[in-house]
């Protein structure tokens, strides 16, 4: 759903505003922070927009606890530079922060970086949260308690779950030091050899914090580049790079590596291919890391079946990909349904989500795809938490 000026849009200040405003509204409800991630899942029903833009606010930082406190519609670059000046960060690196996103809305859609590999995803760095129900109840989790939600571990929740079942308010997070330094291996390389280096590399002693694939070629499993990233003490990241030779006998080429500021263009221009995007379609697959040739080679079959054109980017120790489908709005649609199925085929745990895509797309497409095993418990929390089905109806299509 795009905001529009017939739009409602409220912009509630602080919890008890916003308390005021899921209370006395009527009718659906969709949560927004930036809006970076507006287009995943499914397209919700018209309703009355809540923007987390004036719950901006810093609320507590404990620098000896490396903990801090914020409101859900603070930016992440903006908490990330507060905390920088007491030499600490929050370990989430997801690629949507360039463009705004806020740390409510990256709790909310589930989103994540490459070094998520390192730290875990931004559910593994919260250790409370304040979440404002449907009706207007306010419930938190963790530090003082104004309503607990008995069984419920709320942060856990809303991870993931794309404004469907409260709206976020205010996040608590764990907090690192900041490394000192960092150096990045790139190898050229195809997504096999990607994948077979990867598996090699995580069976060692080695401690990377990111590894990310990325297609250079014309198809999915033709050429490309991995990118290897270490961070620590500066003997710590000298000990990992001397290590990696080891892992690499195998390669056909000794890695070029970058440090300083050739290696932070090297992972912002990675997180352009895992990033929003308007125009083109993305979709998102997770899977077991052993399977990344096997998503790759169901893609490039999918693309060129369908007549449409496909750029993988992948972290392969994670099993996360990202795919950008690009061509006539039906070729498109044909693609991404048929790589879907070959991708949900393959195994058991396996998930696809539709993200960013022109609206042409959504006529020859389901949006959600088959419901999880999972489902059945997913309606009954959201049956508890929002029985009338006001928070983003239609935004995980046919499972709730």
């Amino acid at each position: 759903m795009t905001v529009t000026e017939e739009t409602l849009v409220e912009r509630p200040a602080s919890l008890a505003d916003a308390s005021d405003v899921l209370r006395d509204t009527g009718g659906p409800l969709l949560f927004r922070g930036a809006g970076t991630k507006q287009a995943w899942g499914g397209r919700p029903a018209p309703a009355v927009v809540v923007e987390t833009s004036s719950l901006n606010r810093l609320l507590a930082h404990n620098p000896a606890d490396m903990t801090v406190a914020v409101e859900a519609g603070v930016p992440l670059t903006e908490l990330q530079a507060v905390l920088g000046e007491h030499g600490q960060w929050l370990a989430f690196d997801p690629p949507s922060q360039t463009a705004g996103a806020t740390v409510g809305g990256l709790l909310a859609t589930g989103d994540s970086g490459p070094q998520r590999l390192r730290y875990g995803g931004l559910r593994d760095l919260v250790i409370g949260a304040t979440v404002v129900l449907a009706d207007g109840t306010v419930a938190r989790t963790g530090g003082r308690v104004i309503k607990n939600v008995a069984g419920y571990d709320l942060a856990k929740m809303m991870y993931g779950s794309l404004g469907t079942l409260g709206l976020v308010a205010e996040v608590v997070l764990r907090l690192h030091p900041l490394p000192a330094t960092s150096a990045t291996a790139v190898l050229r390389c195809s997504v096999r050899e990607a994948t077979a280096l990867t598996v090699a590399l995580m069976a060692s002693a080695l401690e990377p914090v990111a590894v990310d694939w990325v297609q250079t070629g014309d198809r999915p499993v033709d050429d490309g580049r991995l990118a290897v990233r270490f961070a620590g003490t500066a003997a710590g990241v000298a000990a990992q790079r001397n290590g990696l030779r080891t892992v690499l006998t195998s390669a056909d080429a000794a890695p070029e590596w970058l440090a300083d500021a050739e290696e932070q263009a090297l992972w912002a221009e990675l997180a352009v291919r895992h990033g929003p995007d308007r125009d083109d379609t993305l979709a998102s697959a997770a899977t077991l890391p052993t399977r990344t040739v096997d998503v790759a080679e169901a893609l490039a079959r999918a693309a060129d079946t369908a007549g449409a054109t496909a750029h993988l980017a992948s972290r392969p120790a994670l099993g996360l990909n990202t795919v950008r489908l690009t061509g006539a709005p039906e070729a498109v649609a044909q693609a991404f349904t048929a790589w879907r199925t070959s991708v949900m085929a393959g195994g058991t745990g396996a998930s696809v989500l539709l993200r960013d895509r022109p609206a042409a797309v959504d006529a020859g497409v389901d949006a959600m795809g088959p419901a999880p095993s999972s489902a059945p418990l997913m309606r009954s929390l959201k049956n508890s938490l929002d029985p009338d089905n006001r928070c983003a109806p239609g935004r995980l299509g046919s499972w709730y």
